[in-house]
């Protein structure tokens, strides 16, 4: 149920900063389409599984048991050396499980419809993982995943750029386009997003009903 929880708040934090971005709507051309709140409720709710049944992401409930068992929160285990052990099956999931972060990107905001800024935060999204998994028992650090990851990313994005002339029309209401004008919430939403769902999965075990 704390797991339940801990979806339920990401989803009312994101609820809380769309009423932001709709106070916001002077700031943009057009007014903020149903179709891009739509969109980003699925990253969230992507970011959010992602982080808390696939990857494996620390949280304070689960530092709280080590430390009651005397074991160390910090256990790292790090390969810094690509595919010393060839590439397993787990490499090849890797990258479909980051497709959907590439192709969510340019489908919610304009900038990341060229390609720099989408590896850029493919790269940093796959680094906070790796990162987080330095103070999780049995999980490793691997630059495998980090290399995988960004080709995910790199492959979500090219499946964007070919739908999205298919359904470009779609594709024209679901993203924000940001102008220098534009608020600083509105710069940061693609990183909030983020952060969010960080901050979700760090907290979920220790949600008690």
């Amino acid at each position: 149920m704390s797991e339940l929880l801990g979806f339920i708040i990401s989803f009312i934090l994101i609820a809380i900063l769309n009423i932001f971005l709709a106070k916001s709507n002077k700031d943009f051309e057009n007014e903020i389409s149903w179709q891009h709140y739509f969109f980003g409720y699925m990253f969230i709710l992507y970011l959010v599984i992602a982080l808390t049944q696939v990857v494996g992401f620390p949280s304070l409930g689960e530092w709280q048991r080590l430390s009651g068992l005397n074991r160390p929160i910090f256990d790292p285990n790090i390969n810094l050396i690509p595919f010393k052990d060839g590439i397993e099956i787990s490499s090849i999931l890797n990258i479909i499980f980051f497709m959907p972060f590439g192709f969510l990107l340019p489908t919610l905001w304009r900038k990341y419809r060229t390609f720099l800024p989408t590896l850029s935060q493919g790269i940093l999204f796959s680094l906070i993982i790796e990162i987080g998994q330095l103070f999780i028992p049995y999980r490793a650090t691997d630059i495998d995943d980090l290399i995988m990851n960004t080709i995910g990313t790199i492959c979500g994005w090219i499946v964007f750029n070919i739908m999205s002339k298919v359904f470009h029309k779609l594709a024209n209401k679901t993203a924000l386009q940001t102008t220098p004008d534009c608020r600083t919430i509105t710069k940061l939403e693609p990183y909030l997003y983020i952060m969010i769902a960080v901050i979700s999965s760090f907290f979920r075990f220790t949600l008690k009903i």
